[in-house]
């Protein structure tokens, strides 16, 4: 994973090494935190397996999800500036292996091979790109164009194709799809069921089938 990763493309196999010999793994149960508001935290992150959700959250308690990271997704890469967290969280979803790195050994790595800096600020550019288009879709859009946005996403991110569609790989309750969407309960399940009156997706419990991409595609588009 180390190898694979965009922040350290273009080193060499002394400073691989280097990396590898620092990194530990460990396991995490379900809601479980890497770090919270606040923390100084001493680490990296690379998601061998299970999920990571980063969140914006305030002191009082308020929470919204920006992202998601799942197998072989790196995070963490503004904790390297030695500031305390400020304003995100990330916590486990799910049961999930974990790569921790010290910090302190991708600075010094960095420091020997800058092309580190290079990456990191081209995969931070992309990252601040995504993070526009989510917070104009929940300022300008409506909350059915919201949702339909997030299930298109996780579509994509964790979808498996099957014969009726895509299966998204993901357990998600109402009320989950309600934080993500800055909505309540109540309308997310109205929402969901004029989605399956549309044969655009189907539920299964927590789960969920888009059966039709296209159509779900098109309820992200704002109605005038």
């Amino acid at each position: 994973m180390i190898r694979h990763c965009n922040w350290f493309r273009g080193v060499p196999d002394a400073a691989y090494n280097e990396l590898i010999k620092a990194a530990r793994i460990k396991h995490f149960d379900d809601k479980k935190y890497l770090y919270r508001l606040g923390d100084t935290t001493e680490s990296v992150y690379g998601v061998i397996s299970g999920f990571v959700r980063v969140k914006i959250s305030s002191v009082e308690g308020q929470e919204f999800a920006i992202t998601e990271f799942s197998t072989d997704s790196w995070l963490g890469e503004y904790l390297l500036s030695d500031q305390p967290v400020r304003m995100f969280e990330a916590q486990v979803l799910e049961k999930s292996s974990i790569i921790e790195l010290p910090k302190w050994v991708v600075q010094s790595v960095a420091e020997k091979y800058p092309v580190i800096y290079k990456n990191l600020f081209l995969e931070q550019s992309d990252r601040t790109l995504e993070m526009c288009k989510l917070l104009s879709g929940m300022l300008f859009y409506p909350l059915k164009a919201r949702l339909a946005g997030r299930l298109f996403w996780f579509a994509q991110h964790y979808g498996n194709d099957v014969d009726e569609g895509v299966f998204i790989d993901k357990k998600m309750s109402q009320s989950e799809l309600a934080d993500l969407t800055l909505g309540s309960r109540q309308r997310i399940n109205k929402i969901i069921k004029e989605f399956e009156a549309k044969d655009i997706l189907s539920t299964n419990g927590q789960r969920y089938l888009v059966k039709n991409m296209t159509a779900l595609k098109n309820e992200i588009k704002i109605k005038r």
